[in-house]
């Protein structure tokens, strides 16, 4: 419950604010410039719960970037004797402990971490220690299985991910067609899962179906743009990259693909709805 989003029934209101039920946590404070004007006593609100500088279970109607068992992309708002107070959008910020800062963080720098609730102190806390996080059982993935994913840094081969909040994996640069960036969430397929665990991952969806999804793109940026495209199969392969976040051998395929289904015409440098 603490350092999550709860929906909690109001016990009663008085100037300072309102008490909330916070069943195991006891009465949950919410001040009252956070107190809609029309709610009363049993009614429910929907708060994110977190512990004050006194560790008494305080709540906010705000919406935090991440709750507890989440990864977020956040900025260090200032460096204390303890840590890091990372902003988590709330009037509270979050600490990321040295010992749980890896690298070294620095203000006004932004870093991937995971939220986590301290064991002694129950206060929300920051780790940018990602490795512990992680499932350290062998992945069990399919090929090409689809896969939610996390950037997690850029390295010199590409881009390292987490794959479904449990391993890690990179995305190799020539296969990237589009901007990423840390902190980013996205779809993604498996390549392989090499004998030493090492995970590859793919972005674009493998084989015909990546074709297909690809075709209808195209069909629908045509009718977007009056039935016509200045993208042809003699086109420059970034101007393609840049569009469709794509190869030009996958639009080639795709455009292709449309043309024998009497769909549209092709050009050197353009393509066309057939009226």
């Amino acid at each position: 419950m603490l350092g999550s989003i709860n929906s909690l029934m109001i016990s009663e209101v008085c100037a300072e604010g309102a008490y909330l039920d916070g069943k195991e946590l006891g009465e949950v404070f919410l001040p009252a410039q956070e107190l809609e004007e029309h709610l009363e006593a049993g009614d429910s609100v929907q708060v994110f719960i977190f512990q004050d500088a006194q560790g008494h279970p305080t709540a906010t109607t705000k919406t935090p970037i991440a709750q507890v068992g989440q990864f977020a992309l956040l900025r260090v708002k200032a460096l204390s004797t303890v840590g890091a107070f990372m902003d988590i959008g709330i009037d509270k910020d979050v600490l990321a402990p040295f010992n749980e800062q890896k690298p070294k963080m620095r203000e006004g720098h932004s870093y991937l971490v995971r939220l986590y609730l301290d064991n002694a102190s129950k206060r929300l806390c920051a780790s940018s220690n990602l490795n512990k996080f992680l499932n350290k059982t062998e992945p069990n993935y399919s090929k090409f299985e689809k896969v939610d994913l996390i950037v997690a840094a850029k390295t010199d081969l590409g881009y390292k991910v987490i794959i479904n909040e449990q391993h890690f994996g990179v995305v190799f640069f020539n296969t990237v067609f589009k901007r990423m960036f840390m902190g980013q969430k996205l779809k993604g397929y498996i390549k392989s899962v090499r004998e030493d665990g090492k995970i590859d991952v793919v972005l674009e969806k493998p084989g015909m179906g990546k074709v297909v999804d690809l075709g209808a793109q195209i069909l629908q940026a045509l009718n977007d743009n009056g039935g016509y495209l200045p993208l042809g199969d003699k086109s420059d392969p970034e101007q393609i990259k840049k569009t469709f976040a794509t190869s030009k051998a996958n639009y080639k395929k795709a455009i292709g693909g449309l043309f024998k289904q009497g769909k549209i015409n092709i050009e050197a440098k353009s393509i066309s709805l057939k009226k």
